[in-house]
């Protein structure tokens, strides 16, 4: 499924019923069309309950159209990945990838979260929370982030297999990852060398993931494009192939040993998210990403018997804007892909929930006392104000700030990190043609949702009050003791109060608002793995023939961790999925009793 920049930006929807709203002005947010009688409402609510339907499996054919010994499903970090590592161990592999393009969403995607453990952490003495790396503390933290809820075997391996994965890409796998900056803590964030420059902070791994590709194949994998793998084929008791669609038509593969699902999570399929991530759904804004994580392989293990694993979870960040409110049967979330011009709207200006209580803002160093930038990985915050947001009534939170944005932007008056902070690319920056034309200048994005009216610009505070859809008074309440609090150098808020430097009253029209919410970049909801990434059946047994790498696999964030604390899920999302990659090729090369080349 291939969709533009300006798709993107003006919300158009991928499925569902309803327009994204182009609202201009100050005028009040447009109420959803009539979809029509109890017909046609039938209809959608069959349509969106068979959106969320396992995928029954095929059976095995008379005749093979192919075989390969051992079929990888999707072409992004945890596919790719996957076939190197199976690759060099002297697996043949064949690499099914549905879009026309190869690598998903990982090629979107920016740094390696970690929490050390690898060479260069251990150089730096760095580890997260704490040095050193143990593994039994950081298992501990880890599952008191998620509640305990989490399987602390499967953590365990990641805690394990994930510092190991960052020394093979780098020695065997020809990966270039580095530390993000100089300090100790830089070693958690890891960017792939030269991808970052001093006007180019953005860092998507489009070149990285064709580099890695291209190693694939040297290790002797086959990767095709336009292959949609339709169900899996089964025998009964083991996973012996895929139904594929291709160019040529319908064909049946044979995996001589097994297949690997690495085709993504449910985030972009509303439908299931109703059904497996309920309570986290209504705070979802939007998705981060391009339109791939749209459930199929997941409902095809269910098909074959598979049990689920990391319900009412997700990866999200915060900062998600509402561009329009979703009917009930809806099948596809928005996508508005990451640093969209959001950055914006992720500072701490004044931040209220539709009751006219202030809403918390965590930093990106995830320290509340004092507000500072010095801690490492800085997605920590992210997330926990992504949580924060998602958590208000209605899932949505009103962030709301004058015209002086703009010179604050510009010098990031409040010291935020990574994806909060507005990026213009140079002109002469030696990797300007890598860097996709929205993501050059926080600009394009934030102009594009003014236009687009899903950021209010209104003359005065009651007429933006009007515009959100608040009720008379709670803003202009908000706004004066908003501005009184500035004079005084002391924040109102019950908790989490700001700092005086970040008192600046709002005294400039025009004014903007912005209703946010979570900005997901995965669902951490999939199928049930064990510590060697077996997806397991509804009975608690390895279904034979059948892996699965995150995000197809489920449960690396616990259960009802709504924004994947700590760091979206340990590994974050792009990290994520190449740690599943590899500890999926390392559960099939122990079954065997292969080793790494």
């Amino acid at each position: 499924m291939n969709i533009d920049r300006r798709t993107f930006f003006k919300g158009a929807l991928l499925g569902g019923t309803a327009a994204a709203a182009g609202l201009a002005g100050c005028a009040p947010k447009a109420e959803i069309a009539d979809t029509g009688g109890s017909d046609a409402r039938d209809k959608e609510r069959e349509a969106f309950e068979a959106a969320a339907a396992p995928i029954e499996p095929a059976s095995v054919p008379e005749n093979w159209d192919e075989e390969a010994e051992v079929i990888v499903v999707g072409s992004g970090a945890a596919g790719i990945n996957a076939a190197i590592r199976l690759g060099q161990a002297g697996y043949q592999v064949l690499v099914l990838e549905r879009n026309m393009e190869l690598n998903g969403n990982s090629k979107h995607s920016s740094v390696f979260s970690n929490m050390g453990g690898h060479k260069a952490a251990e150089e730096r003495k760095f580890a997260y929370p704490e040095y050193p790396y143990d593994v039994d503390r950081i298992l501990e933290y880890v599952m008191s982030c998620q509640q305990q809820t989490g399987d602390p075997e499967l953590v365990r391996a990641m805690l394990v297999e994930g510092p190991k994965c960052i020394d093979w890409m780098n020695e065997k796998a020809g990966a270039k990852w580095v530390p993000m900056n100089p300090s100790p803590a830089g070693a958690g964030m890891l960017e792939w060398e030269g991808m970052s420059t001093p006007t180019n902070g953005i860092n998507v791994n489009l070149i990285p993931l064709q580099l890695l590709t291209e190693q694939a194949q040297k290790d002797g994998a086959e990767v095709r494009a336009n292959s949609n793998v339709d169900t899996l084929v089964f025998d009964g008791g083991a996973v012996v192939g895929v139904k594929v669609t291709d160019e040529e038509g319908e064909k049946f593969i044979h995996a001589t040993n097994c297949v690997i699902l690495c085709a993504g999570g449910m985030e972009v399929n509303r439908a299931m998210m109703a059904k497996y991530s309920a309570t986290t759904l209504q705070g979802i804004a939007n998705i981060a990403t391009p339109p791939n994580g749209t459930g199929e392989c997941i409902r095809m293990g269910q098909g074959v018997g598979a049990d689920l694993a990391g319900y009412d979870s997700t990866g999200a960040f915060d900062g998600g804007v509402w561009w329009r409110d979703y009917d009930e049967f809806d099948t596809e979330m928005d996508c508005h892909i990451n640093k969209d011009g959001n950055q914006v709207v992720r500072q701490p200006w004044l931040r209220i929930n539709r009751d006219g209580n202030r809403v918390p803002y965590i930093g990106t160093s995830a320290r509340v006392y004092p507000y500072v930038n010095d801690a490492s990985p800085s997605s920590e915050g992210l997330c926990e104000t992504a949580a924060i947001e998602m958590s208000q009534p209605g899932g949505k939170t009103y962030c709301i700030f004058d015209s002086k944005y703009e010179q604050l932007m510009l010098d990031n008056y409040f010291g935020q990190v990574i994806c909060r902070k507005g990026k213009i690319l140079a002109d002469d920056d030696p990797f300007y043609d890598r860097v996709p034309e929205y993501l050059r200048d926080w600009h394009t994005g934030f102009n594009d949702m003014v236009e687009a009216g899903v950021i209010r610009k209104c003359d005065t505070i009651e007429e933006l009050e009007a515009a959100l859809g608040l009720r008379e008074g709670v803003l202009v309440d908000n706004v004066e003791k908003w501005n009184a609090a500035c004079a005084a150098g002391e924040d109102y808020a019950a908790t989490y109060k700001y700092p005086k430097e970040w008192l600046l009253a709002l005294d400039e029209p025009p004014y903007y608002g912005a209703i946010v919410g979570g900005h997901v970049f995965g669902s951490k909801c999939g199928l049930k793995v064990n510590s060697d990434m077996q997806v397991i059946s509804t009975e608690g047994a390895p279904i034979p023939g059948l892996y699965a790498a995150w995000h197809t696999a489920g449960g690396s964030a616990g259960e009802g961790n709504p924004a994947g604390k700590p760091l979206t899920g340990v590994f974050a999302d792009l990290g994520l999925a190449f740690v599943g990659g590899y500890m999926a090729a390392g559960g099939v090369m122990k079954k065997d009793g292969r080793t790494d080349a």
